[in-house]
């Protein structure tokens, strides 16, 4: 939550386009590359305390490092993290439950009586189903427009279904549901309290008894017991700067799970190897693509993303003072979860793409880092220049990089990612500011670029001016 969109940053990228996949070699991931990988995150202040889990083939592991409180205790297998938007995923599964059950038609309008009013709006007769809730194609905003925090640390303790009621009464859709797909921390959330509803309990005792019960996950919980609270991870907004948990109303369907790493790794070898009974039923359900990837989104199964490759799905999330990864890969056997008490923006979801590009066989070749150069804030391009690099440059259909010069700052936009600003190291190569990124334009003599090559986490992709 906090404002996610798909892909938080570019560090996503890699992983969603080029796994080239070596189904035979998810041993490479061990415990000690793992540490190597990650301890930088906490010997440079990055994180507070992180937990990285992994399953590699036949062997899996759990990686500590940092403290996970005030006190400076060492997190454990049994240090409760808030999830943030991953919760997205376990709502997912809810909803697949309720099919596999004979409860809820997945295709059918997302209408069932509610204790608070809810009724879905609906646009030019087509109304919100099940699944467009699921796969963020509802029509629905990312967030509701009466969202009014009174604590900007703990944004949606008071944000309940009567409020959203509310909302929904008044909110008139800007397109046909399922036509388009916009991240939607509140249709998450409306998704998550209708099928409690359906089932005629809280969303708290259907994640208990639906979930966590049946994979044995037992400190996975939107409430926590007295127990739980002390063994909560302290949540930081960034390295040092302790902030508040975030708590939710009735509405926790979009962020508001938290659980341990045991629990996580439980939760991802279910992913991997579906137990029998209904909740296999529903992992499979849910794990199935359901959407097709399109100029507006990716493909989805129920709550999961699914990559480039077709294989991975994953989920991040964040809150004010944590952030979370998971990536499950079934045809190489691996699972990656990492779970921080602090709320970076790249940093975790680039050290999960890492482990699984790892797991894949893939050796990751850092380049070498430039030599700062105290007059690069004086390289100047100009305007001539700056014109050959407009375009549009295609990694994929579906990604697509818009270069424009917009008064002498040269920004980019990529397809559902914000617009960012790009600076010179030289006449081609241009370096994004907090993301370790860097643009290398394809020049001839003359004319405008014909390409460019995104270099990050040593990996290098072309796009192919199309425009």
């Amino acid at each position: 939550m906090n404002g996610q969109r798909w892909m938080l940053s570019l560090l996503s990228m890699v992983l969603y386009f080029s796994i080239g996949v070596s189904f035979s070699s998810a041993q490479n991931l061990t415990e000690e590359w793992i540490k190597k990988a990650a301890e930088p995150l906490v010997q440079k202040r990055v994180v507070d305390g992180l937990s990285i889990g992994y399953i590699a083939g036949k062997h899996s592991g759990m990686v500590h490092l940092g403290s996970s409180n005030r006190a400076g205790k060492k997190p454990d297998d049994l240090t409760v993290y808030e999830l943030g938007s991953i919760s997205k995923v376990f709502t997912g599964l809810m909803l697949a439950d309720a099919v596999v059950r004979g409860e809820i038609d997945l295709n059918a309008t997302a209408d069932v009586a509610n204790t608070a009013g809810i009724r879905l709006p609906s646009h030019e007769g087509r109304s919100i189903k099940w699944i467009d809730l699921s796969t963020h194609r509802s029509g629905l905003p990312r967030l509701p427009g009466n969202l009014a925090p009174t604590d900007l640390k703990n944004p949606y303790q008071n944000y309940d279904s009567k409020k959203a009621a509310a909302f929904l009464n008044q909110y008139k859709l800007p397109r046909q549901p399922g036509a388009s797909q916009e991240y939607s921390n509140f249709g998450a959330s409306v998704l998550g309290y209708l099928v409690a509803q359906q089932a005629g309990r809280s969303y708290q005792q259907l994640l208990q008894k639906r979930i966590a019960k049946p994979l044995g996950m037992t400190d996975c919980t939107v409430s926590l017991s007295t127990d739980q609270r002390q063994r909560l991870a302290t949540p930081h907004a960034k390295f040092g700067t302790v902030t508040k948990p975030w708590t939710f109303s009735n509405l926790p369907g979009a962020g508001g799970i938290r659980a341990t790493m045991q629990d996580m790794l439980r939760f991802a070898q279910a992913q991997l190897n579906p137990p029998t009974g209904k909740i296999g039923e529903a992992i499979e359900l849910a794990w199935k693509q359901h959407r097709d990837k399109d100029a507006s989104g990716p493909a989805m199964g129920l709550g999961w993303v699914i990559a480039g490759d077709g294989q991975t799905r994953w989920h991040n999330g964040q809150t004010g003072g944590s952030h979370s990864s998971l990536f499950i890969n079934r045809k190489l056997n691996c699972a990656v979860v990492i779970l921080s008490n602090t709320a970076v923006k790249n940093q975790i979801d680039q050290l999960a793409m890492q482990m699984v590009l790892k797991a894949a066989g893939r050796e990751i070749k850092p380049e070498p880092k430039r030599t700062p150069d105290p007059k690069a804030d004086d390289i100047v391009i100009d305007a001539k220049h700056r014109r050959r690099l407009e375009g549009r440059y295609q990694l994929t259909p579906n990604f697509i990089f818009t270069v424009r010069d917009r008064d002498g700052h040269l920004m980019v936009s990529i397809t559902n990612q914000p617009t960012q600003e790009v600076f010179p190291d030289s006449a081609t190569r241009w370096s994004y500011r907090g993301v370790d990124a860097t643009l290398e334009f394809k020049l001839n003599k003359t004319g405008p670029a014909k390409s460019l090559i995104l270099h990050q986490n040593g990996v290098k992709q072309t796009a192919y001016r199309i425009k």
